[in-house]
């Protein structure tokens, strides 16, 4: 069963790194916020994969004290990555979706990582199995919650790859809702549900990026150089027509008197477009908002 479970592992491991690498290609290529936050959370997933092999192999080899000091660390650091994405899952699906992470989602799942935290440091002590199952439970909870949030907001995703990616990880994630059930009721299975489902989501998002690698190099003989950033290029954040007019000024280094004067509008009304800017957009100053239009442009 181990060496079974190790080539599971293994195989995860090796799709998830080739999946890593085409991420990264595509983000130096096209320089958007979603494909970095994809990266991140992507690699998390590897780390988890490559502690979990590693777990296995010291089973196989290990024995004593030598097995029992590489078990904690393995473990310590495999439960504070699964905490991290239990926040940063749900993160990543509201940025993505274009929706502020605002209370009280935000302390909520905050919360539900130091939970699951704890109960893993409780499930190391007590050894009682019963944890690992409200473990998993809550972790799948936060994933679901994700992906019913993405599936319903789907709409609003501007960017056809980031849409189509996203379409893609909730078909692959409802696939698995037979085998996740499963393992709740036979334990034994859990151990095979997070390679199974890491070799079907680097497939599926693999295959995504090869297809828009090649949409590029047809496009890119055809397409030519912009010689401004456009309105189509903020899509991803729902600025409006107004707001953008705001950004075009704050780019030639405007104040925000000088873009009332230029607009035609009161001071206020420009410190209320900039303020929704930076809500919509996740910076806090113009030289971030600035650095995010030298990214989406």
């Amino acid at each position: 069963m181990s060496g079974i479970l190790l080539l599971v592992y293994m195989l995860a491991f090796g799709l998830g790194c080739m999946t890593l690498a085409l991420a990264i290609v595509y983000r130096l290529s096209n320089a958007k916020r979603w494909a970095t936050y994809f990266i991140v959370c992507h690699a998390s997933l590897l780390g988890c994969m490559m502690l979990l092999a590693l777990q296995v192999l010291s089973q196989m080899f290990l024995s004593g004290l030598a097995y029992t000091i590489v078990s904690i660390i393995i473990t310590s650091v495999f439960l504070a990555d699964l905490a991290f994405l239990i926040v940063f899952i749900p993160y990543f699906t509201t940025w993505v979706i274009a929706h502020p992470w605002r209370q009280p989602y935000k302390g909520l799942f905050f919360f539900l990582s130091a939970l699951y935290l704890g109960l893993g440091i409780a499930r190391e002590i007590t050894g009682k199995v019963i944890l690992d199952q409200v473990m998993l439970f809550l972790f799948v909870f936060v994933v679901g919650f994700s992906l019913i949030v993405m599936l319903k907001n789907i709409k609003t995703i501007e960017n056809k790859t980031a849409r189509a990616s996203a379409l893609a990880i909730i078909i692959v994630s409802a696939s698995m809702v037979p085998v996740i059930l499963l393992a709740l009721f036979f334990p034994a299975l859990k151990p095979f549900l997070f390679g199974v489902y890491f070799i079907a989501l680097s497939i599926t998002i693999m295959t995504f990026l090869f297809i828009t690698f090649v949409r590029i190099g047809r496009d890119d003989g055809s397409q030519k150089p912009k010689a401004e950033l456009c309105l189509e290029d903020l899509g991803e954040y729902h600025i409006t027509e107004r707001e953008f007019s705001v950004i075009q000024l704050i780019s030639k280094g405007l104040t925000n008197k000088e873009i009332a004067s230029e607009l035609g509008i009161s001071a206020n009304t420009v410190n209320n477009h900039v303020a929704n800017i930076y809500g919509k957009t996740q910076v806090r100053s113009r030289i971030d908002l600035l650095n995010l239009l030298k990214q989406s442009w």
